[in-house]
């Protein structure tokens, strides 16, 4: 049996679309764990609407977040296989039906069976990086893998292990833990309708990232030397990513702690790093000096400043400082045509 957990907050009018489409798999052995944070909306009388067995429904007192929801589910899980579903996308109808079949074919030896994702918009695939079917280790999903990706894991991978509730919005820490060294194969096929519209969508803000980078320094510094030893490109992604957000943040305790993180990890990556964060902070800087100018000659114009001002600075000083090719090329035919007049 599959058991699909679905953690929600205030989703009633998204989650009648998702229950649907489990009810309308071709595969019926499933079960659904509904984990409800205490929700303020109609979200227990939606699925009271929903009359069968396998939809069982777990309502938490408090929202302590999405972590703490799916360590929830994944205590109450019951079944042999458990899969994570967010209660405002779908799954095709023979989803769980061409998982299960990859697992008849490989036997009970497989650990994790992953697919890919349809975007609801564009009907594009919204995971990038492997074009087939094949296996899949952690090394080669940090290197390659870009976008959204879906499965199922075994419970047996999964025993000990729950999500820290402390780090919200980064599951990658506990994903990349139970698969590594797991026998894990991705069926290149989209199998969960991927929905990005609504207004309760986490969008990425500068105080959110941060927040979430330092929580993940803080409260898994393992996982820094995990990802460095699996994978080098990856590391020094993950570091500059967060010495970058840490520097947007104007957070220089974090900003060395990252920078000697990539020394003790990667030496080599350091020096980029360095020029990157460099270069935001020039960046940062012009656009500082460009704004308080703009602002003091014109308050009301303050809310219509560009995302990148300095780098339209620089191009029209270029462009005054260096006429342009065919400007050059008329001044040279001109100052020919007078030479040869003279």
């Amino acid at each position: 049996m599959i058991s699909l957990v679905m953690p929600t907050y205030n989703r009633a009018h998204t989650l009648p679309r998702a229950l649907r489409s489990v009810l309308a798999q071709s595969n019926t052995d499933w079960e659904l764990v509904i984990v409800d944070g205490a929700s303020t909306d109609d979200t227990r009388a939606v699925i009271a609407t929903f009359d069968d067995v396998r939809i069982r429904y777990v309502r938490e007192r408090s929202n302590d977040g999405i972590t703490a929801a799916r360590n929830r589910g994944l205590d109450e899980a019951r079944g042999e296989w458990i899969g994570m579903l967010d209660s405002d996308d779908e799954l095709t109808p023979h989803a769980l039906a061409v998982l299960m079949t990859v697992r008849g074919r490989f036997g009970p030896r497989l650990d994790a069976i992953s697919c890919n994702c349809v975007d609801a918009r564009t009907g594009s695939l919204t995971g990038r990086g492997f074009a087939h079917d094949r296996f899949l280790t952690v090394p080669l999903l940090l290197e390659r893998a870009r976008g959204e990706h879906w499965g199922i894991f075994h419970r047996r991978i999964v025993a000990g292990h729950r999500f820290d509730p402390g780090i919200r919005g980064f599951e990658g820490h506990l994903w990349y833990r139970i698969h590594d060294g797991a026998l894990w194969y991705y069926v290149h096929r989209g199998l969960r309708i991927y929905h990005r519209e609504g207004a309760d969508r986490n969008t990425r803000r500068i105080g959110v990232d941060h927040d979430l980078y330092c929580q993940l320094f803080e409260r898994d510094p393992d996982l820094l030397r995990l990802v460095a030893r699996w994978s080098t490109p990856a590391f020094t992604r993950l570091t500059r990513t967060a010495a970058i957000e840490f520097l947007r943040a104007g957070d220089g305790v974090r900003l060395e702690q990252a920078a000697r993180a990539l020394r003790d990890g990667s030496a080599r990556a350091l020096p980029h790093v360095l020029r990157a964060a460099m270069h935001l902070r020039l960046n940062t800087v012009t656009s500082a000096r460009w704004v308080r100018r703009r602002a003091s000659s014109n308050p009301a114009t303050h809310a219509d400043v560009p995302a990148r001002p300095e780098r339209a600075t620089a191009r029209a000083r270029t462009a005054r400082r260096r006429p342009s090719h065919k400007t050059a090329k008329r001044a040279r035919c001109a100052h020919g045509r007078l030479r040869r007049a003279g």
